[in-house]
C-alpha cells in the first residue's frame, strides 16, 4: 500500500488490531456518543492529568474510530479530551510493538558484533524486519535508527492538527487521521480508507521511521539515544518541516500545539495491561 500526498510515500505490512485478551472494555452504550464515551472514562478514572503525572497507567481502550458526533460536544477542552483519550492507548500499543521489535534487534546486533552465530529463525526475522523497513542492504546501523519509537505528544499534535481534534469529515468516513492518500492506477490520488485508528497510526509512524524525508527526524532521535536521552516529541518536531508544504511554519503549528495542550507530558506515559471491574467489547 501506497500513502502520499503531502506526506511522502511508504509500503508498509498490514497488521491487525491488538487481540482482545490484550484490550479492556467498554460497553457499546459507552461507545455510541462522544458524551457517553467522556463518562464512562471518568467513571473507570481515565484521567489525562494523572496519566501526565505519572500516577496511572493508560487503559488499553482501542477504540476503532472516534466518535462521530464529537463535535457536537459543546466544550472545547471536553473534546479535546476525548480525542486525546481515544488516540492515547494507540499510539502507546503502536510503539511498545515497536519497542518490543527494537529490543529484539538491538540484541541481535550485539551478538552479531560480538562475532556470535544467529540461529536460522533469527536471521529470517532480521531479513524480515530489514524489508519492512526499506534496509535490504543489511545496514544495522540504518535498520537500528528505523526501528524506533515516535514520542506520543509529536503523534497527538499531528493527529489532532491533521483531523481537527478528530472532527474532520475524513476521519468520520475512514479513519484518515494523518491525510495519507493512495496511488489509484490510471487515476488521480484518492484519501487513504483505514480500518480502523490502529492501522492509521501504524502507518504514520511508519512513514516516519521509513521515508527519506524524514532522516533528518531520524538522525536526531538516534544522536539522542546515542545521548542516553529518550526520544523527545519537542526535540523532534523541528525535523518535520518536509512533512507538509507549509513547511516551517507547520512545525511552529504544531510545537505551539504541544504546548498548549502540554502533551510532552504523555511522551513518559505508559500501556496498562488490566482495569478493575468487568466491561463489555469496544468493537
Amino acid at each position: 500500500m501506497v500513502l502520499q500526498g503531502s506526506r511522502p510515500p511508504v509500503r508498509i505490512a498490514e497488521r491487525a488490531m491488538p487481540s482482545a485478551a490484550e484490550t479492556a472494555y467498554l460497553s457499546r452504550e459507552d461507545i455510541s456518543s462522544a458524551a457517553r464515551l467522556d463518562r464512562a472514562f471518568q467513571r473507570m478514572g481515565y484521567s489525562l492529568d494523572d496519566v501526565g503525572q505519572g500516577l496511572t497507567d493508560v487503559p488499553p481502550l482501542f477504540l476503532a474510530q472516534v466518535p462521530k458526533d464529537l463535535d457536537d460536544l459543546p466544550d472545547t477542552d471536553t473534546k479535546k479530551a476525548v480525542f486525546l483519550r481515544v488516540m492515547l492507548p494507540l499510539v502507546l500499543a503502536v510503539d511498545e510493538e515497536i519497542a518490543n521489535d527494537r529490543a529484539r534487534l538491538l540484541d541481535l546486533a550485539a551478538r552479531k558484533s560480538a562475532g556470535q552465530s544467529l540461529s536460522p529463525s533469527d536471521s529470517q526475522w532480521l531479513n524480515a524486519l530489514a524489508r519492512r523497513y526499506d534496509v535490504e542492504d543489511g545496514n544495522l546501523k540504518k535498520l537500528i535508527s528505523r526501528v524506533d519509537v515516535v514520542p506520543p505528544s509529536l503523534a497527538l499534535a499531528q493527529s489532532a492538527e491533521e483531523s481537527g481534534w478528530g472532527t474532520s469529515q475524513l476521519v468520520r468516513r475512514s479513519q484518515n487521521l494523518f491525510g495519507h492518500t493512495v496511488e489509484v492506477p490510471g487515476e488521480e490520488t484518492a484519501m487513504r480508507n483505514f480500518a480502523s485508528l490502529y492501522e492509521a497510526v501504524r502507518a504514520y509512524v511508519h512513514n516516519l521511521n521509513t521515508h527519506r524525508a524524514y532522516d533528518e527526524l531520524r538522525r536526531a532521535r538516534a544522536t539522542a539515544r546515542a545521548r542516553g536521552i529518550a526520544p523527545d516529541g519537542q526535540a523532534l518536531v523541528a525535523a518535520l518541516h518536509g512533512y507538509s508544504e507549509r513547511g516551517d511554519a507547520y512545525v511552529g503549528t504544531i510545537r505551539a500545539l504541544m504546548r498548549r495542550n502540554d502533551l510532552v507530558r504523555f511522551d513518559r506515559a505508559r500501556l496498562g495491561r488490566a482495569l478493575p471491574g468487568r466491561m463489555a467489547s469496544a468493537s
